[in-house]
């Protein structure tokens, strides 16, 4: 292959990225905390492999990293002192690794915050809005590095996350209200 070939590796590079939209989409579908890491944990992934074909090194770094604080999570193993050591880690290699100046930012940042509340939450819902939080900036990011799928798919999956978001909110406000129609 011709790595020197920038529109080879552009096509190459979103045809990876977009099949790592799938494991992301199905992940914020689900209602399924634990289910949810798991299918994060191969984004993470196979995205890393996306952002090496693209040249983004700040983003393969936080998203092996990610990679392996998602099954930490799913194991139910990711404690207050995971998530400082987590949280400090991503932040140093980020930095080290970053060759996109500012753009190399927006990844040490999106993960970072992502693993923050990977740990303060822990209802369903709380973990679906800071997944739209995520996925926001990852959409920037992949449209600032020239990954149109990325970008494209973080908007679609964006759109399918707020809809899930709004069905698990109404799912929870008619489970409440039968919960108090039956005590009446």
């Amino acid at each position: 292959m011709d790595w020197q070939n920038i529109p080879l590796r552009l096509i190459i590079g979103n045809l990876i990225s977009f099949s790592s939209s799938l494991f992301l989409i199905a992940s914020c579908i689900i209602r399924d905390p634990k289910k949810v890491f798991v299918l994060q944990t191969l984004e993470n992934i196979v995205l890393s492999v996306s952002s090496f074909v693209l040249g983004s090194y700040a983003g393969i770094s936080t998203l092996l990293i990610a990679a392996v604080k998602n099954a930490l999570v799913a194991a139910g193993k990711f404690t207050f002192g995971l998530m400082i050591v987590f949280c400090v880690v991503l932040t140093v290699v980020g930095l080290w690794i970053n060759n996109r100046g500012l753009i190399g930012l927006i990844p040490i940042f999106a993960t970072v915050s992502l693993t923050v509340c990977n740990y303060y939450t822990k209802d369903i819902l709380a973990i679906k809005w800071s997944l739209l939080a995520n996925i926001a900036m990852w959409s920037v990011y992949g449209f600032l590095i020239y990954d149109f799928a990325l970008g494209t798919m973080q908007i679609i999956t964006g759109i399918i996350t707020y809809i899930s978001i709004r069905r698990t909110e109404k799912a929870i406000r008619e489970a409440k209200n039968n919960k108090n129609n039956s005590k009446i």
